[in-house]
């Protein structure tokens, strides 16, 4: 079950540890598979976990129900340059409680859609679909639309 889990998850350098499902969302636990970082200070490759923060993201629902991924984003320290550093995620920005890919979906619903109807159907609030706008428009490089 766990392999299918993270099959159907489908984040690159990840895997399922575990899951529950309590019938009104799955909350799935992931772990990387990567036991290093590049440090963004000097660029050299760190092995030195220095802290672990547990954090929880909302992901894309499956078959309906929403998901929420509790994953691990470790603090590294390198032996280099000797500061601290957070490993850099590609499925989601720092300090955020949304995956990039739910906040792209978001943001494509928003095309035919209002902040307020887009926020309900994704059982998210409407500040939250203003934040994946901006960050998603940073992100991107682009503009960002007048709300």
């Amino acid at each position: 079950m766990i392999s299918l889990l993270t099959e159907l998850l489908n984040i690159e350098g990840v895997e399922v540890t575990g899951y529950r499902n309590d019938g009104d969302f799955i909350a799935l636990e992931i772990r990387h598979l990567s036991r290093e970082a590049t440090c963004p200070h000097c660029g050299k490759i760190s092995r030195s976990v220095h802290q672990n923060h547990c954090h929880l993201a909302q992901d894309l629902p499956i078959s309906g129900q929403d998901v929420f991924i509790r994953y691990n984003r470790r603090q590294f320290k390198c032996k280099t340059c000797k500061k601290p550093f957070s490993e850099s995620l590609e499925f989601i920005g720092e300090r955020r409680q949304y995956t990039n890919r739910l906040a792209e979906k978001v943001i494509k619903e928003l095309i035919h859609g209002d902040i307020h109807n887009v926020a309900k159907h994704n059982h998210v609030t409407d500040d939250v679909v203003e934040s994946m706008l901006e960050y998603m428009s940073k992100k991107n490089g682009t503009l960002t639309l007048a709300i």
